[in-house]
């Protein structure tokens, strides 16, 4: 009886087809390139936004929001979109009338609380309107600038910030951070820090977070050693200094009594995500 040879049949997994979705039959498309102060007429100040959008826009938005004439009235103009002398000149004044209506708008030396997060404002297209909008920051009491891929700022100052939000960035060090000589609020979760040099010139920090970075990892005892460096520090990702002690003498327990359940009625595992912030196995 001669051996039967396996067969393989490929076939091709069909599926019902998404229907494709138009965006720009959407009347917010021709918008879709703009800042808010690039618009006509507009009354509402940074300073009055909880988001404002500032990232750099690409060039071609003013062509393409020239095409349409219903369009072009609500932005304003640029002058080689025109071709006859007259018309540049009527656009250039206009464009300077914009440009000081958009001064008055972008009011950012009046803001004590912005967040600009989620902007990816660390690409270098971006890296000059970056800078344009954070030097302005000199009443600004707390600053958002998460999930931006920014890496560093150590060019700015910001004199009066005291809550800096800098989570899910790609910082690797302290020293990479902007002077903040009022700093109380340091968030740095899901970053590249490895190590706690350069968080002395933080002097009036009272709380940090540093969750999911290397140095939650590589250096067990972190903790200790940011307290050791800043007296002023209340808090290390949620701990106090009292609450660094408890958790060292349940370490304790539970490595001279492997039968131990709970200490305190915290767990194993309660006591692995309060260090870590995350379950433990």
């Amino acid at each position: 009886m001669s051996a039967v040879k396996p067969q393989v049949k490929l076939t091709q997994h069909s599926s019902s087809r998404r229907p494709t979705v138009d965006f720009s039959r959407l009347p917010s498309y021709q918008y879709r390139h703009v800042n808010w102060s690039d618009l006509k007429n507009m009354d509402i100040p940074g300073s009055a936004m909880r988001g404002p959008r500032v990232r750099a826009t690409p060039s071609r938005k003013d062509a393409e929001f020239a095409r349409v004439p219903e369009q072009s009235a609500n932005y304003q103009p640029h002058i080689y979109q025109f071709s006859s002398a007259q018309e540049r000149s009527a656009a250039a004044r206009e464009v300077r009338a914009v440009g000081a209506l958009k001064g008055q708008v972008e009011d950012w030396e009046q803001v004590t609380r912005i967040n600009l997060s989620y902007q990816e404002l660390g690409g270098r297209f971006q890296s000059l309107m970056l800078g344009k909008h954070l030097k302005k920051l000199i009443r600004c009491e707390q600053l958002i600038l998460s999930d931006n891929r920014l890496s560093d700022l150590t060019e700015y100052s910001f004199p009066c910030v005291e809550v800096l939000n800098l989570s899910l960035n790609i910082f690797d060090s302290f020293g990479a951070l902007p002077r903040c000589p009022r700093l109380r609020v340091l968030n740095l979760a899901g970053n590249k820090i490895s190590s706690v040099e350069g968080i002395t010139r933080y002097t009036t920090l009272e709380e940090v977070v540093l969750k999911n970075n290397p140095l939650v990892w590589s250096v067990p005892e972190y903790r200790h050693l940011l307290f050791q460096a800043l007296p002023s520090l209340l808090t290390v990702d949620g701990i106090t200094r009292a609450g660094l002690h408890e958790m060292e003498y349940r370490h304790l327990l539970f490595q001279a009594l492997p039968s131990l359940l709970t200490v305190d009625g915290i767990t194993r595992a309660g006591l692995h995500e309060m260090e870590h912030g995350e379950p433990g196995h």
